[in-house]
């Protein structure tokens, strides 16, 4: 056990501190069991973390943190892997889930207040460097893949708050037509 929890320590470390190295080195192939297992236990953090400071449920936050984490493993890996595409990117899906799973180093500290929303916006930068080495991708052009879905999103927000306020302004006038 202690070699485990050595062997993610200094994961993360390297990935916190040195992530061009550490992508630059990072295998894109040979499995998911090692992303996996650090994706696992950083959410498991957040989740223990989280319920610590909010007085929430410690078992709800152990067991959904993780299966959490699992399914934003891939899913977000097939997200970034088409983005990246879009771009030109060469990499594999395997190497782009690895992204995913490495970036949610910064999931384990997320659940401090304050601390944890600063270093959120590195997971961003840990995404945007993993891909220049993952896809063979200028700086630039892996930082446009990260924020499609992140533009795609806030368009999608954009009209659902415009349908919204026009649904309610149509409420209103109708409301409005039936006093006189």
């Amino acid at each position: 056990m202690s070699e485990f929890v050595d062997e993610f320590i200094e994961t993360w470390k390297k990935v916190i501190t040195t992530p061009s190295d550490f992508f630059r080195q990072m295998p894109t192939s040979g499995g998911y069991e090692e992303p996996l297992k650090f994706v696992v236990i950083n959410y498991l953090i957040a989740g223990i973390g989280t319920a610590l400071i909010t007085f929430g449920s410690l078992f709800s936050a152990v067991i959904a943190a993780p299966i959490f984490g699992i399914v934003w493993m891939f899913i977000g890996g097939l997200i970034f892997y088409i983005c990246f595409k879009i771009v030109g990117g060469s990499g594999s899906y395997e190497g782009t889930v690895r992204i995913v799973s490495y970036a949610s180093a910064v999931t384990a500290v997320s659940w401090i207040p304050i601390v944890g929303w600063i270093i959120g916006l590195y997971a961003i930068y840990l995404a945007i460097i993993g891909g220049t080495f993952v896809h063979n991708l200028t700086t630039v052009k892996s930082a446009i893949a990260v924020f499609i879905p992140v533009i795609i999103l806030l368009i999608l927000g954009i009209l659902a708050f415009a349908a919204i306020v026009a649904l309610i302004a149509s409420i209103g006038l109708a409301g409005l037509s039936g006093c006189y």
